[in-house]
């Protein structure tokens, strides 16, 4: 069988592949530098300061640049004076960015402290620690990564000095000298990232040494590298799992090399990977990061190349290249000054030839706005973690440097997200490097391959069959088992489809991993394929494999999995020390840096005796918590540093301190204590051991003794399922069926879903000890509901296993709701969802398999209570036929559940006694009316089934058939059924000879070809390259297809559509019916305006008239006198069906494979819903003429791949005509023609003439609604619920703002973001944080005067926006003078709305605004006619002229108007004209000349009119807005707040309530039943109001549209009569009519034939209903019948006499 093994992409799978460099804007430069160019060493850098040689003072002096001064460096800038003699070397600390070490070739060194107030002031000559003066001269200055005061310097003596600076000035001594160099030392670094314990040199003697400073002064490893006489540079590569060491020099020919090294195996004298960089005499310095492994290649030249490091390979990624501009020098800034927003890995200082320093940042770029953690791990925080005296005191102690996170505030990281949603997992991210080290570690190869041994890349198994040691009476046997590594858990299973395991347990609680030695056996034994797990609590599984690669697999992926959930469960404060470090399990030697106790000597390595063994196993279990190794070094106190930023022990009194943790306290500390980084070194240092090579030989009847794979011991779990609280999905008491001899029984248990599996208890108190039972969810096949199971009262469900099923009860209707959504979530068939299909009837093969889908299923239970019906599972009791030579029939009852046919003995069974897999299934053939078999592939009976007889109401034979048909296609896998190979496809493309052939179309099948022979391109088709022809067939059904494109084609019954790009044909036969020619028009239509955007020519052609296009013919092969067919006829083309295929390509994740299955199958008489597509799927629909991809937005690329296969293997079918093409399109971005093929696509409205169903249960006319109750509807006042979430501009709140010109979205001025634009449109995005996530508001703001076509792109455009950006978005549309709360609070006191377009805009033309509002938030300036009869007593008014700004306060206008005019006066006032408020009633003659160009001051809603009709109250009152409108059916009153002038609509009758007056606008076409209810509700109103009216006080008139009188209008925000009719201009105000004047012609009934004759009718008058009207007298003489005969006659006749008397 294949093996599940981490899969490896066919492309190099890289975070950093793509990373790309970037240099800052000039601006950025430092410039004016006066460098020495001849020193040794140009530029260094710390987070807040770079340094240079400066050339004042002949090269002695240091000058030091802060980072944020950029620009022109001071002619004299700060410099650092102490030297005689050039400055030579120097160096940062790593602990205080204004802390800098100089070596000078004067012999000295000093340590400087630069002011961090500033430097501008004098230069910087008291050093803060002046070293003893060397015999010659300084060439190096270090400090050590974590260590604190622990300093380095090398001399031309060859010599490495090692001090401790905590002493200070000249008392500092040297405590290690490093000898053995032959010349001078050009690098030197130290393992940061591995302990920090050992350093490595580069000399110009071309040899690199590396060094244990703590245990000997000379090399413990002397290795000959490159052999360019310059020498060569190195770095240590030794984070994230690698332990490295980058080297970088020439060979003879001055051919630049990068050397990658493993420090523990440097005696092969060869290097592990060598790459040719380019050729150059300069060195190259490299600079690694300890975050993306990527080791960057720089020095004296034109470039920085940049590679990511791997264990057996550095990939070349790129160079970053600077025009004509060559570098002298580059400087590495430290990983926390990168930008993580927008994902900067790495930033460099560059000094140019030029003497200026730019800075030039890597990227890496990811499209998601989450912190993206996997290239960001923690950072040095700039504090130490040790100090110099604890760390030469411990010469076992390894530290790392103390970190910090780069996470930003309020901002998730990638791992804090699920994967659906963007976010990755943690857990897979270090297997993947694990997984990358594992390879170059195995020696064997470690593959995970198949049983064959022929894996792979990758080492790590996690699933497959191996054998497990089963104990006899006699003797032990082998047999096989299916074991599983699922996340932090190891489980084995009976077989790969058992879901219950037979044994697990938790990674961590396995102790070792043991094999046997391979020098004890001879090669091909039974022992070299065997290994043992073994358990703290001493438990052992001892199990065996197929192939020694197998085993070794397996022992790899154990020990990752463990290892990795180790560093989880400590909690490093670094991630790169121990959390990526895997343990060595080559069987090879380790080098003498890792194995030596006496670094004096080398010793051969040995492994423990198993006396030895077995004792160092009952020292571990004495004290299983201790992580920390016993140790005699005493407990020191450590001194301040002078070289640390922050005062005495900052960062490590909060974890612990710099003191070494006694062997007591570190034994009674929890694990899960927060550990300091010096005890996590300790413990590293301790726990990770190596894997040993064996000696000696056995014979092979014994067992050979076993060797550790990995002795490290971990902390017991207080159970073996090791459940946390926080990975519990559900947890409760359910009540469990147990079958019995006799009677069955009902148990209750303590049930928990926790990570996928299911666990069982005896009850809750127990859920700390091991489960009863452990059901491996993945390998459950369903879940659902299920009735007369139990005998109590409850609500059951069943959970079904491949061989148990498991009857269950919860004690509500919720609590099962919930356990079978948890449970399907975890189903075998979650990985890759399935469509489920109705089968509770007797159903056609069309009817099962296009049935609507629902995960419901009905269901009562069994108390007794009626649940709503649901779906329901196929299964029933029949009879089988019982194996045997008697052919003899047995009762059983069969259940269809997702792919299988379960057989069991009854209901209530719990073991089935079959189980048939649909998929095996090739045949269902119906023996007789109530008998069926199933055959398998190779045409042999599964099994045979009988049913109950058929009857005339009932076919239960069918049924099944039908059911289990449906079931089995859905079993199918497409891919394998088309023979297409999978990894074919997603591997490159072979060549042309070797793509598989189909016929003589075999280049068919080749996905790669885009050609227009087999695709039609859209953006083809909408230039004109490539046509189409569409036919629009049918008379009672209309269906559109697409046909071949010629003459041939052509039938006179039908409409036809070539889409030539440009222009779009519609040519209609001679014999086309309207219904047909009108469909056809509306697709076109829809074409050119959903498609081309309105750009393409329609152009209609009939058949006969209209033939003068020559192109339309030209186009086809053909001209107008070519033959038309006249068959098929429309009665015929009815009566044919398309099939219509759609197959589903998903990724099943949990089986790490692509499916392909079938999704619905139908013909075009029935189509399916649209919402069958989902976006996490490609689905391939075929329709026999068309070949369609559709491409969800969250589908992989490897699924796009498959479904393009597919559709290519569609295709190539022999019974396919050759003009059919694929079509691929992607989510929201579907043609009109694939529209077609879904019945409830928004706008396709298919026409259809067929006769409508009658249903039975038809819903009776609605009734009118009573007049006091439509009147209650006015005495509640509306109430905005709208919450506020949006943050003003001015207080911080991020918006932008595009406006809509030419189809196309521009930028907004800033400076005018609260200003609008009446004739425009806009976009505007809020964004704001939503739970720690950026979350957006998309505005669409439609201009009250903009055009249809820029309303209409800005919610094209809005839709575009929306799939442009990362987390939750919601798109409103506003609409002007009807803003919502929230838009308007992002402007508030600030909105301007102008009148005209942007573009037309003359700030110095006057102008006229209305300042109106109920509060800060709602109160904006609208500009409004420039005319003093626009002034409103009510509100504000700016009035905008060349010279002045004017703010006119009406006498009732609030105060807050007034305030904020003065804001918004300020806003917009460009000239600085001076301001002037003005109150009502005190103007002056200058105010009012303004307005003589438009009739200078004329009437406005002045103070008069409102006192004179005003109740003392309605100042206050907030005018109210009511329509009136029988659109429904029946008379409704609806409140509309906020309102417009807008909302007037001349089909309803409009209410306006401003308690004084409540005014009723009476469209023109509104009813006459609307009309005189409208004025009914407010006549009632008014009686039982309790708002304050009455019928003293409140006047009611009526408002006729277009001649409204003022009163009315100065209600109305921005009151304009722009769109107005011609013939009602110029404006002439009437006063409102008193309704009592209006409804009494209402309330008449009857009138004389004379008076319903004239012309216009009499107000009141129904005109649909003249001839009730008369009385019974007019009624016999005008009908010449009564009443009664009257009704008799039809209704359409009627109409007909009513006619002829002109009462029509």
């Amino acid at each position: 069988m294949e093996y599940k093994s981490i899969e490896k992409s066919i492309v190099r799978e890289s975070k950093v592949r793509n990373v790309f460099s970037k240099v800052c804007k000039k601006e950025l430069f430092y410039t004016n530098l006066k460098v020495n160019s001849a020193s040794e060493e140009l530029l260094k850098s710390s987070k807040s300061l770079f340094a240079y040689p400066s050339s004042i003072g002949g090269g002695s002096c240091l000058s030091i640049t802060k980072l944020s001064n950029h620009g022109k460096v001071p002619d004299t800038p700060f410099c650092i004076k102490g030297h005689t003699d050039p400055i030579s070397c120097f160096e940062f600390s790593n602990f205080n960015d204004y802390v800098i070490a100089t070596g000078s070739r004067d012999c000295t060194i000093k340590i400087w402290e630069v002011p961090e107030e500033g430097l501008i002031k004098d230069n910087l000559v008291t050093p803060l620690i002046t070293l003893p003066k060397q015999q010659k001269r300084v060439t190096g200055v270090y400090f050590h990564p974590s260590v604190d005061s622990l300093f380095m310097s090398s001399t031309l003596d060859y010599t490495l000095d090692i001090w401790d600076l905590s002493s200070t000035g000249e008392q500092s001594s040297v405590i290690q000298k490093l000898t053995g160099h032959e010349d001078l030392i050009m690098s030197v670094g130290w393992n940061t990232w591995s302990g920090g314990d050992k350093l490595a040199t580069s000399s110009r003697d071309k040899k690199m040494r590396l060094y244990d400073p703590r245990s000997q002064s000379t090399p413990i490893q002397t290795i000959s590298t490159h052999e360019g006489a310059q020498g060569f540079k190195l770095c240590w590569a030794d984070s994230n799992g690698l332990e490295l060491i980058c080297t970088v020099g020439a060979n003879k020919s001055a051919q630049r090399q990068l050397y990658l090294w493993d420090p523990r195996q440097l005696q092969s004298s060869q290097p592990l990977v060598s790459k040719d960089v380019t050729t150059d005499s300069s060195i190259l310095s490299p600079y690694y990061d300890f975050g993306t492994n990527m080791v960057y290649l720089g020095g004296k030249g034109d470039g920085i190349y940049y590679y990511e490091i791997e264990k057996n390979n550095a990939h070349h990624i790129g160079k970053a290249t600077f025009g004509n501009v060559t570098q002298s020098a580059i400087t590495l800034l430290p990983k926390s000054v990168v930008d993580v927003n927008i994902c900067e890995i790495d930033r460099f200082l560059r000094l140019t030839a030029a003497n200026s320093v730019e800075m030039v940042s890597f990227m890496c770029p990811r499209k998601s706005q989450l912190f993206q953690e996997d290239i960001f791990p923690p950072c040095p925080s700039g504090d130490p973690t040790t100090d110099c005296s604890l760390w030469f005191a411990d010469k076992q102690l390894k530290v790392i440097p103390h970190t910090i996170s780069m996470k930003p505030d309020g901002v998730q990281s990638i791992y804090e997200v699920s994967e659906e949603e963007g976010g990755k997992s943690k857990e897979k991210d270090k297997l993947e490097q694990l997984s990358k080290l594992s390879i170059g570690n195995s020696g064997s190869g470690g593959g995970g391959g198949d049983g064959d041994g022929n894996g792979g890349d990758s080492p790590f198994i996690t699933e497959g069959i191996v054998k497990q040691e089963i104990e006899g009476w006699l003797f032990n046997s082998y047999e096989n088992r299916y074991l599983k590594i699922v996340k932090d858990k190891i489980y084995c299973f009976l077989n790969e489809d058992s879901a219950q395991a037979i044994w697990d347990s938790p990674v961590l609680n396995i102790k070792y991993v043991d094999i046997y030695d391979e020098d004890e056996n001879t090669s091909g034994e039974e022992w070299s394929l065997r290994f043992n797990i073994i358990l703290l609590n001493g438990k052992e599984h001892r199990m065996e494999c197929s192939t020694v690669k197998q085993r070794d697999a397996w022992c790899q992926s154990i020990n990752a999995y463990r290892e990795m959930k180790q560093q989880v469960d400590q909690s490093v404060v670094s991630p790169t020390m121990g959390e990526f470090h895997l343990v060595n399990t080559t069987p090879v030697a380790p080098s003498p840096m890792v194995i030596s106790e006496n670094k004096n000597a080398l010793q051969k390595f040995s492994v423990p005796s198993p006396k030895e063994q077995q004792q160092q196993q009952q020292q571990g279990s004495e004290s299983p918590n201790s992580t920390t190794p016993k140790s005699s070094t005493p407990t020191q106190t450590r001194h301040h540093s002078v070289l640390s930023r922050n005062p005495s022990y900052t960062s490590l009194k909060s974890s612990g301190g710099f003191s070494k943790p006694s062997p007591s306290s570190s034994t009674s500390t929890p694990p899960s204590t927060f550990a300091s980084p010096l005890s996590i070194a300790q413990t590293s240092s301790t726990t990770t051991t190596t894997t040993t090579t064996t000696t000696t030989t056995s014979s092979s009847s014994t067992p050979p003794p076993l060797r550790a794979n990995n002795s490290t011991s971990s902390t017991p779990l207080n159970s073996s399922t090791g459940i946390k609280q926080s990975d519990i999905v559900i947890e409760g008491n359910l009540t469990e069926l147990i079958p019995g001899l006799l009677w069955n029984s009902n148990t209750e248990k303590w049930y928990v879903v926790s990570e996928g599996m299911l666990y069982s208890y005896k009850n809750k108190s127990l859920k700390q000890l091991d489960p009863l039972e452990t059901i491996h969810l993945e390998k459950a096949i369903s879940a659902h509901k299920t009735k007369e199971i139990f005998t109590i009262q409850g609500f059951s469900f069943q959970l079904s296993t491949p061989n148990r099923i498991i009857h269950l009860l919860a004690k509500t209707k919720e609590e099962r709701g919930s356990w079978l959504s948890v449970l399907r979530q975890n189903l075998k068939s979650s990985g890759e969802t399935k469509p489920k299909s109705v089968l509770t009837r007797a159903s056609t093969m069309d009817e099962l398999i296009s049935s609507p889908m629902s995960d419901d299923e009905s269901n009562t239970n069994e108390g007794g209570v009626e649940e709503e019906e649901e779906e329901q599972p196929l299964e029933g009791q029949l009879s089988r036929k019982l194996p045997g030579i008697f052919s003899m029939w047995g009762q059983c009852f069969v259940a269809l559940l997702a792919e299988d046919l379960f057989v069991s003995r009854n209901k209530l069974s719990t073991t089935p006694e079959l189980r048939i897999q649909l998929s095996s299934i090739s045949l269902i053939k119906k023996i007789s009316p109530n008998e069926f078999t199933l055959y398998d592939s190779m045409n042999q009976v599964v099994c045979n089934f009988r049913t109950i007889a058929p009857t005339a109401e009932f076919d239960d034979c069918t049924r099944w058939i039908d059911g289990l048909e449906a079931a089995r296609k859905r079993s199918i896998d497409i891919i394998k059924m088309f023979g297409i190979n999978e990894k074919e496809v997603l591997s490159p493309l072979p060549s042309s000879s070797s793509i598989p052939s189909s016929g003589s179309n075999g280049n068919l099948l080749d996905p790669s070809a885009d050609d227009l022979t087999r695709y039609l391109d859209l953006t083809a088709i909408k230039n004109g390259k490539q046509k189409i022809l569409i036919q629009v067939k049918g008379k009672r059904k209309i269906r559109v297809r697409m046909v071949k494109l010629s003459t041939s084609s052509l039938n006179c019954h039908n409409s036809f559509i070539l889409d030539a790009g440009p222009r779009i044909f519609v040519w209609a036969g001679s014999k086309t019916s309207r219904v047909n020619k009108a469909k056809a028009l509306d697709f076109a239509n829809r074409i050119r305006t959903k498609e081309r955007g309105g750009k393409s020519t329609l152009i209609q052609l009939d058949q006969g008239r209209d033939e003068q296009s020559f192109d339309f013919w030209e186009i086809l092969g053909g001209n107008s006198s070519d033959p038309i067919a006249t068959t098929p006829t429309p009665e015929e083309q009815d009566t044919e069906s398309i099939k219509t295929t759609i197959y589903r390509v998903g990724l099943d994740v949990k089986k790490n494979s692509l499916r392909a299955r079938l999704a619905w199958e139908g013909t075009d008489w029935k189509l399916p819903n649209k919402e069958i597509l989902n976006t996490k799927f490609v689905y391939v629909v075929d329709c026999v003429t068309e070949i369609f991809v559709w491409v969800g937005k969250e589908s992989s690329s490897i699924q796009r791949k498959m479904a393009t296969k597919v559709a290519l293997v569609l295709q190539a079918q022999k019974d396919r005509v050759d003009w059919t093409k694929i079509t691929r399109l992607t989510e929201f971005g579907e043609n009109n023609l694939f529209k077609e093929k879904f019945a409830n696509y928004p706008g396709m409205l298919p026409i259809s003439t067929t006769r409508q169903e009658i249903k039975s249960h038809v819903a009776t006319s609605k009734v009118e609604h009573k007049i006091e109750t439509l009147a209650s509807r006015m005495t509640t006042p509306f109430i905005d619920n709208e919450a506020l979430f949006t943050i003003p501009i001015d207080e911080g709140g991020r918006v932008k703002v595009w406006k809509i010109e030419d189809y196309e979205k521009i930028d907004h001025p800033q400076h005018l973001y609260s200003q609008f634009f009446s004739s425009d449109s806009y976009i505007v995005l809020y964004t704001y944080m939503q739970n720690n996530k950026e979350a957006h508001v998309i505005y669409y703001y439609l201009g009250r005067d903009s055009s249809i076509n820029e309303k209409g792109t800005s919610a094209y455009l809005t839709v575009d926006l929306n799939e442009s950006l990362v987390g939750a978005c919601v798109q409103t549309r506003v609409v002007a003078n009807k803003e919502c709360k929230n838009f308007l609070n992002l402007f508030k006191t600030k909105m301007v709305i102008h009148k005209g377009k942007y573009n037309n805009y003359d700030p110095k033309k006057p102008s006229l605004y209305q300042v109106k509002g109920l509060d800060k938030i709602d109160i904006r300036a609208v500009q409004v006619e420039f005319s003093s009869s626009m002034l409103n007593t009510l509100h504000v008014s700016i009035l905008r002229t060349p010279e002045k700004i004017y703010i006119w306060h009406g006498k009732f206008s609030l105060d807050a108007e007034q305030n904020s005019a003065l804001s918004i006066a300020e806003n917009f006032n460009s000239t600085s004209a001076p301001i002037e408020i003005l109150k009502e009633g005190s103007e002056s003659n200058e105010f009012w000349s303004a307005f003589e160009s438009t009739g200078g001051r004329q009437k406005y809603f002045n103070d008069i009119m409102i006192q004179s009709s005003s109740i003392p109250t309605s100042f206050t009152y907030k005018p109210r807005f009511f329509v009136c409108s029988n659109a429904s059916g029946i008379v409704e009153v609806t409140e509309e707040s906020p309102f417009s002038q807008d909302d007037l609509d001349i089909g309803s009758v409009c209410i306006l309530d401003v308690q004084s007056h409540i005014y009723l606008w009476i469209g023109s076409r509104a009813t006459h039943r609307t009309k005189r209810a409208s004025m009914e509700v407010v006549l009632n109103f008014i009686e039982t109001s309790k708002l304050g009216h009455s019928k003293e006080h409140t006047k009611v008139l009526i408002a006729t549209p277009f001649e409204e009188p003022i009163g009315f209008k100065s209600y109305f925000r921005a009151w304009c009569t722009s769109k107005y009719p011609k013939n009602k201009l110029p404006l002439v105000e009437k006063d409102g009519i008193p309704v009592e004047q209006v409804l009494k012609d209402y309330l008449k009934e009857i009138y004389t034939y004379e008076e319903l004759l004239a012309d216009p009718l009499p107000a009141g008058v129904d005109s649909t209903k003249l001839d009730t009207y008369l009385n019974d007298e007019d009624f016999e003489k005008v009908f010449k019948m009564t009443r009664t005969e009257w009704l008799k006659i039809p209704a359409w006749k009627r109409e007909g006499i009513k006619k002829e008397l002109f009462l029509f």
